[in-house]
C-alpha cells in the first residue's frame, strides 16, 4: 500500500463549486465498462487477524461476531434506489463453517464471498471493515484481501467505506483496489454514487466525500457540507439470522458472562462524540458534536429484537452514550423503558467502548444498574496529568476517583477502567507509571490495558504525532499470534525487572509490551479486589473463565479461576481449572518461565484450598512488586 499521502498529486477544486464533471465523466466509463445492473453486494469483513486465527479460539466462540449494523444504514438510506440489496456478513460467515464443518479451511475464506457473488450476480459491490489492526499490504487484511480479490475479478464497480478506507483511501484507490472510496459517514454518499451509477434522471443533492482516481490523479466529489440525519430505526432491515450470531462468536467479555447462548444485538442511541480527544479518530469520521436518534425509535427497535427475534443482551455502540446535558434527558428515557424490559424478559446490556465517567451522577448510576446493565468500561486512558491534557481527554483525575467510590455500591456490576500506554510514542516510563498507580488506587473490577497503535495515518498527521512507521499491531499484544503468548525478546526487561527503567525514559514498541503484560498481570491478578476478603468472587471467576475462551492455551488465567473458586467454596471446580493450569504450563515453555518469573510456580505445586489461604498467598506475592 501507498504509505504517504504527501506522495499523492491531489487536485485542488476550491474554486469550483460543486463541478461534479470529472465524476460524472468516470462514472460513464464505468458504466459502459461494467453494464451495470441493480444488483448491490454489500460485505461486512473480517473482524480478526487472519494471520493470528486461532481455530479453537473460533470454535470456543470467542472471536467478535459484531452484527453488520452500518451496512444495514446505507440499505435503509438506499430503500427508495429500486435495488436488489444483501449483506454478506462474512466475517459470521467464516466463523459459522469453521465451527460447523471441521473440514473448513479458513484460510479458503475468499469462497465464502465467491460462492454469493456466483448466486447474487451483483454487478456493484461495497466493502467494509470494523477495525483490525493489521498491516494493510497483506492480502491476508480483511479489508485490503477482499478489495483485491474482487479487482482482479474485474467484474464488478466496487465501492470502499468504513474508517479503515477513509484513512487509505489514496493507497487503495492507487492501487486500483477500488473505484470508489466513500468517506467518513456514508448514508448520503451512497445515495448520489447510486444515482451517478445507474444514470437517474433526478438525483440527490451533491455531497463531497465520494472520492476516485480520474486520468491519473486523485479526485473528489464536491457539494455542501454532509451531515446524516440520525432518525427511525432498523426494524425493517433485519434480513439476516441475528438471534444465531451468538452460535458463532460474541460481542466481548460482557457478552459471554451474560451467557454464551444468549442471543445478543447492537444498539445506538448517539452518533458523535462531545470530546475531540487527540488520539482518537472519532470525530474526524463523524464530524464534531452528537447526534441523537430519536429515543421511542430506539426502544421500538429494541422490543422489536426482544420480542420478535429473541434477543435478550445488548450492547451499546455509542461512542459518547451520554452525549452532552441537552442529551441526558433521551439518554434516560431510554434506560427508564429498558427497566421494564428486564422485568418482563430478563434482557442485560453492556458499554464495552468506554462511558465518560464524569457524566455519571447517582441518579444515572442507579438508572444503569436498574435497566439491566452487567457491566461497561469508562475511558480514563492515563493516569497522568500531562497526558490528560495532551490527549484533550474530558476527565480529570479528581472526576474518575469521584466515579471510582460509586461503583462501590454496585457489586455485582462489573467496571472495568480503559487505559493506554506508550502514548504516541512518547510517553515516558514514568507517566505509565502514574496510570498503573492509578488502576491499583482506583481498584475496580479490571484495568483493561492497551498498548497505544499508530492506527490512523489522517489521525497522526492532523494531530502531529511522532508514528514510528512500524504500522499497526493489535492494541492487546497477546492477540497478535495464533498461540496469543507473548514471546519474550532478549535485550528487554520484563516482570519485576521493568520497574528499574529509568522513569525519564520513552521505552520502544516492544519494551512497552513487556511494561503491559506486568501492568496487566498484577492489576488484574495479584490485586485484583474480588481475590480480597469482601470481594465479589464469583463476579471475577464469571469474567476470567469468559476471557479463557479466547486464551484457551493461557496457563495463569484458569490458575486464577481455581483460586476463585476456592473462594466460592468449590473445590472441585477449582481442581478441575488447575488441571487446565499444569496442561498449559507443561505444552509451554514460554508459560512455565512467566510463572517462576512471577512467583506463582509456588501456588501450582501447593494450592491452596482455603479462603484465607488464598488471601495470605496472594498477599505474599504482592509484596514482591511495587504497588
Amino acid at each position: 500500500m501507498i504509505e504517504t499521502e504527501t506522495m499523492i498529486p491531489v487536485v485542488s477544486h476550491e474554486n469550483a463549486e460543486f463541478d461534479n464533471s470529472k465524476l460524472e465523466a468516470y462514472v460513464r466509463e464505468l458504466r459502459r465498462k461494467f453494464h451495470l445492473n441493480n444488483r448491490l453486494l454489500l460485505v461486512q469483513t473480517l473482524q480478526f487477524q487472519l494471520d493470528a486465527f486461532n481455530i479453537e479460539v473460533a470454535r470456543n466462540r470467542g472471536y467478535y461476531a459484531y452484527p453488520p449494523a452500518g451496512l444495514q444504514c446505507l440499505v435503509k438510506a438506499l430503500k427508495d434506489q429500486g435495488l436488489e440489496i444483501e449483506i454478506l456478513d462474512l466475517n459470521y460467515e467464516l466463523l459459522k463453517r469453521v465451527i460447523e464443518d471441521e473440514t473448513f479451511d479458513h484460510t479458503d475464506w475468499l469462497t465464502i464471498l465467491d460462492e454469493t457473488l456466483e448466486r447474487f450476480g451483483p454487478t456493484m459491490v461495497g466493502v467494509t471493515c470494523i477495525g483490525v489492526a493489521a498491516q494493510l499490504s497483506k492480502p491476508s487484511h480483511p479489508l485490503t484481501g477482499v478489495l483485491r480479490h474482487l479487482a482482479e475479478k474485474n467484474k464488478y464497480v466496487l465501492m470502499a467505506g468504513g474508517p479503515i478506507a477513509t484513512d487509505e483511501k489514496y493507497g487503495y484507490l492507487f492501487e486500483e483496489l477500488c473505484h470508489f472510496v466513500v468517506e467518513s459517514e456514508g448514508e448520503n454518499k451512497i445515495n448520489v454514487l447510486i444515482d451517478h451509477l445507474l444514470d437517474k434522471e433526478e438525483k440527490h443533492k451533491p455531497t463531497p466525500g465520494i472520492c476516485f482516481k480520474y486520468e491519473g490523479e486523485f479526485e473528489q466529489s464536491r457539494g455542501a457540507e454532509d451531515k446524516v440525519r440520525v432518525e427511525g430505526n432498523l426494524i425493517d432491515y433485519y434480513k439476516y439470522p441475528i438471534a444465531d450470531y451468538c452460535r458463532a462468536g460474541s460481542l466481548n467479555p460482557f457478552s459471554r458472562m451474560a451467557g454464551q447462548d444468549v442471543p445478543f444485538a447492537s444498539i445506538q442511541l448517539n452518533r458523535g462524540c462531545r470530546s475531540n480527544c487527540r488520539f482518537c479518530g472519532v470525530t474526524k469520521f463523524m464530524g464534531p458534536g452528537v447526534r441523537q436518534a430519536p429515543v421511542q425509535a430506539v426502544y421500538n427497535e429494541i422490543v422489536y429484537l426482544v420480542e420478535e427475534k429473541g434477543i435478550r443482551h445488548f450492547e451499546l455502540l455509542d461512542d459518547d452514550f451520554f452525549g452532552p446535558p441537552g442529551l441526558r434527558a433521551g439518554v434516560n428515557e431510554l434506560l427508564g423503558n429498558m427497566c421494564k424490559l428486564k422485568e418482563t424478559y430478563g434482557i442485560s446490556w453492556s458499554a464495552g467502548n468506554g462511558l465518560i465517567a464524569g457524566s455519571i451522577d447517582d441518579n444515572l448510576m442507579q438508572l444503569i444498574h436498574d435497566s439491566g446493565c452487567i457491566g461497561f468500561r469508562i475511558g480514563i486512558e492515563s493516569g497522568n496529568t500531562e497526558i490528560l491534557e495532551k490527549m484533550r481527554k474530558p476527565a480529570s483525575v479528581k472526576s474518575i476517583k469521584t466515579f471510582a467510590s460509586k461503583t462501590k455500591d454496585y457489586p455485582d456490576m462489573f467496571v472495568s477502567a480503559n487505559y493506554i500506554i506508550g502514548l504516541y510514542g512518547e510517553e515516558t516510563f514514568g507517566q505509565m507509571m502514574d496510570t498503573y498507580r492509578m488502576s491499583c488506587e482506583l481498584d475496580l473490577d479490571w484495568s483493561s490495558y492497551s498498548t497505544f497503535q499508530f492506527s490512523s495515518k489522517s489521525t497522526s498527521r492532523i494531530e502531529g504525532l511522532r508514528d514510528d512507521d512500524k504500522g499497526a499491531t493489535e492494541c492487546i499484544p497477546s492477540k497478535d499470534s495464533v498461540s496469543r503468548e507473548i514471546t519474550r525478546k532478549e535485550g528487554l526487561l520484563s516482570g519485576a525487572e521493568i520497574f528499574n527503567i529509568p522513569e525519564e525514559t520513552v521505552p520502544s514498541r516492544e519494551q512497552v509490551i513487556e511494561i503491559w503484560y506486568t501492568f496487566n498481570f498484577l492489576s488484574n491478578y495479584i490485586y485484583n479486589k474480588n481475590l480480597r476478603p469482601g470481594g465479589n468472587h464469583r463476579k471475577l471467576v464469571s469474567w476470567i473463565k469468559a476471557l479463557q475462551l479466547t486464551y484457551p492455551n493461557n496457563a495463569y488465567m484458569p490458575l486464577f479461576t481455581g483460586l476463585g473458586y476456592v473462594l466460592c467454596n468449590d473445590p472441585e471446580k477449582a481442581k478441575e481449572e488447575l488441571e487446565k493450569t499444569k496442561t498449559n504450563i507443561r505444552h509451554s515453555e514460554e508459560a512455565a518461565s512467566r510463572f517462576a518469573e512471577f512467583h506463582l510456580t509456588g501456588l501450582v505445586d501447593d494450592f491452596p484450598s482455603e479462603k484465607e489461604e488464598v488471601y495470605q498467598r496472594l498477599e505474599e506475592i504482592g509484596k514482591r512488586f511495587p504497588h
